[in-house]
């Protein structure tokens, strides 16, 4: 093993030519660059966060920009836009890469000049230069042009500041300060002198959370030193302090005062910038450690360890250090065993996130699933977007379901999987259950009627496609808890959605109740209200993910199947080749990067019997969607999808969501060492280069693979996952 690990270091064999190859990463967490996917225009917008943050932090202190687009909320999800060249104020809780505005609150500003009659972080705005700027894992760095150096940093629950003045200045701390449609309408605080600590709270109603009430943030701050002087307001402070560096350490809660001043004592014990920094450097490190990379490029690298970077920054801790956590209108409980977690976009994250978590992060998918389950038993039904203490409602399907059912299938323990099935069971098959009790699954008495949902109900095709993987997930589910008889009555149900199949286009279209399907041209490439977020082509590969064998018979078999897949993606490569650049700002027609519905489509030839067109047209995604530049995300994010889709895609595996399956695809790296369970397997390309992209054979610990699949105990169990890489 020694020998093999130093000539992979030394050289890589490519014919006649020896190709010099980085070694194996030493330390994962300094190829992370946070301002990957904080560019790109419109529906390009990765809308990913800048500013500190541990894994899975509450605390995420950073920059609120201005500039080109204003504050636009489109351009400012997260607070942050790559072109902006001002900054309002370092808010203290954030979003990454949602395509909605919310968090953004609890703002701090730094100024030389503070004027008592202006109470706002944006009356202190100042500008920066890029050039000004560092980002790293845990940590962020900015002088702006008034010289006042800015350094945050973060535990999980606790936001740390240093703000270094050149002359005597002030530190503003305003609670109204919202992003673009949020509103703080009560907020409180006090401020002790004599012990220097500053203890308040707000009530927020963001763009999502405004739907169930919003949510209170209560926050501790404690200083390194006492400042020179106070001035208060209904809604903030201003510290006066001289020149020099000045720290504060901000503890977080959404429980209770008491809980921030615990979770401060807690975590920062000391109000130590230099140590804490330190301290959330290591858990980076530790965290994306379980990969380490030998060959690629910089670029490569940096793409993918910021790719795995960014699906650790959501879901968020939102329970005490205690365990003590409280949902909208609940009283508060104690979580024992699991952090309990929210701002879960599960819809998007079910299909990447959860099952990289299952393979890299068991107890990231055991927390995910602990708090789900604590949703639904709190709130009453499984949420579909969980932020903060509450169930915002948006996007579509019972994608709780398939992200539960995704770990316990994949021997993630302690999920909660017994205790979710019944009530998951009940909501998706009981005709009499009350539709407030269904969460996802509102649809689901037509579905069950009809076979699919008609199109009189808004994305019928997209919740039909949903649906039917979410009555495949619970067929795991029901597999792993022993319940053989509802596995195949749901198995069953889940090809229903082939009804919607009209072979006279060869794509799934909108069916009214009476079964017909609605007359007149159709345009596979128009946006219309039988899809969600997709167009006809970019609905027809969701459901292969689970039920490809459906999808062929659909077609009449494979090879036309395989054809249509195939036509999808030259029209795909082609429109990106000869379309204004402007395009890449809307939704694609064909093919798209950007977006969850048809994310899985490059696998659907492996899947089919066509391994080569999947490493052909991977490596083409690879290539073109993703870099290590502002507009290196294709898209929103999206809690860390895209950045899951990434990792996988370039690790050479691909996850049947909701099951134990991979789907087996081409690695990009030369070799990755994956801490899996207690071990470490080995992900080896031999042969791999920029030719040589197709995989003539596959090995597990010497045992030949000829099926496109491969289960997660498979992976667990091994020690080296050997692709064979040709020209």
């Amino acid at each position: 093993m020694k020998t093999r690990a130093v000539l992979l270091v030394v050289v890589l064999a490519c014919g006649d030519n020896a190709v010099p190859q980085l070694p194996e990463v030493t330390d994962a967490s300094a190829y992370v660059d946070p301002r990957i996917g904080t560019g790109g225009l419109g529906y390009a917008y990765g809308s990913c966060f800048v500013g500190a943050v541990a894994p899975h932090g509450l605390a995420k202190p950073g920059p609120d920009t201005d500039g080109p687009f204003g504050t636009a909320s489109f351009q400012h999800f997260s607070g942050y836009y790559s072109e902006d060249d001002r900054i309002q104020g370092f808010s203290s809780v954030h979003l990454h890469g949602a395509g909605a505005t919310d968090y953004g609150v609890l703002s701090v500003m730094p100024t030389l000049a503070f004027d008592p009659q202006k109470t706002s972080v944006v009356d202190y705005e100042d500008s920066f230069a890029k050039t000004d700027e560092v980002a790293s894992a845990g940590n962020y760095t900015v002088t702006l042009a008034s010289g006042i150096e800015v350094e945050l940093t973060a535990t999980p629950r606790v936001a740390v500041e240093r703000y270094t003045f050149p002359q005597g200045g002030a530190i503003v701390i305003d609670l109204a300060k919202t992003l673009s449609g949020g509103m703080v309408d009560s907020a409180s605080l006090a401020v002790d002198d004599a012990q220097h600590v500053v203890t308040g709270q707000l009530h927020h109603l963001g763009g999502m959370s405004k739907g169930f009430g919003g949510y209170t943030v209560y926050f501790a701050i404690a200083t390194d030193a006492p400042w020179t002087a106070s001035t208060t307001w209904a809604t903030g402070a201003a510290l006066t302090e001289p020149a020099g560096a000045h720290t504060l350490a901000i503890g977080l809660s959404l429980v209770s005062l008491d809980g921030a001043r615990a979770n401060l004592a807690a975590e920062v014990p000391a109000v130590d910038f230099d140590a804490v920094a330190a301290q959330t450097r290591a858990a980076w490190a530790q965290k994306l450690g379980v990969v380490k990379l030998t060959g690629g490029t910089d670029v490569e690298r940096r793409t993918f360890y910021t790719s795995l970077y960014h699906a650790f920054l959501m879901p968020s801790v939102i329970g005490d250090v205690d365990g003590t956590f409280v949902l909208a209108g609940q009283q508060p409980i104690v979580a024992h065993g699991w952090q309990q977690m929210s701002d879960l976009s599960l819809w998007d994250t079910y299909r990447t996130v959860e099952p990289l978590y299952a393979l890299l992060a068991p107890e990231s998918a055991r927390d995910t699933a602990r708090s789900l389950v604590a949703f639904a038993q709190g709130l009453g039904a499984y949420p579909k977007w969980p932020l903060a203490i509450g169930e915002t409602g948006s996007m579509l399907g019972a994608s709780a379901e398939i992200a539960i059912a995704d770990s316990a299938a994949r021997g993630v323990p302690d999920t909660g999987a017994d205790i979710a099935w019944p009530v998951m069971f009940d909501a998706a098959t009981n005709p009499n259950a009350p539709a407030s009790e269904r969460g996802g699954r509102d649809q689901v008495v037509a579905y069950m009627q009809y076979g699919y949902v008609p199109r009189s109900v808004g994305g019928s095709v997209s919740v039909t496609t949903e649906y039917a993987h979410d009555d495949f997930a619970l067929a795991q589910l029901a597999d792993v808890l022993g319940d053989t008889a509802d596995r195949d009555a749901l198995l069953a149900r889940s090809h229903g959605w082939a009804k919607l199949f009209d072979p006279s286009t060869g794509f799934l279209r909108g069916r009214d109740a009476d079964g017909s399907f609605a007359t007149g041209a159709y345009d596979p490439t128009a946006f219309s209200n039988d899809y969600t977020e997709a167009d006809g082509w970019q609905s027809l590969w969701m459901t292969a993910n689970h039920d490809e064998t459906t999808l062929a018979s659909a077609f009449g078999g494979s090879d036309a199947a395989l054809a249509q897949l195939e036509s999808m993606f030259e029209d795909s490569q082609q429109d990106w080749q000869t379309s204004d650049p402007s395009a890449a700002n809307f939704p694609r027609p064909y093919y798209w990067a950007g977006n969850e519905p048809d994310l899985n489509a490059v696998y659907v030839f492996a899947q089919l019997g066509q391994p080569r067109s999947t490493a052909r047209w991977l490596r083409w995604l690879v290539d073109t969607m993703y870099t290590d530049q502002p507009d290196g995300v294709p898209g929103n994010d999206d809690g860390g999808t895209m950045g899951a889709w990434y990792v996988l895609s370039t690790l050479g595996v691909y996850p049947v969501a909701g099951s134990d399956r991979w789907i087996l695809g081409a690695p990009r790296f030369p070799s990755a060492r994956v801490h899996v369970g207690d071990h470490d397997l080995v992900i080896d390309a031999v042969g791999a280069s920029d030719a040589a992209i197709y995989v003539r054979s596959i090995e597990l610990d010497g045992v030949p693979i000829d099926a496109p699949y491969i289960t997660q105990a498979q992976l667990a169990g091994a020690s080296e996952l050997r692709f064979v890489m040709t020209e």
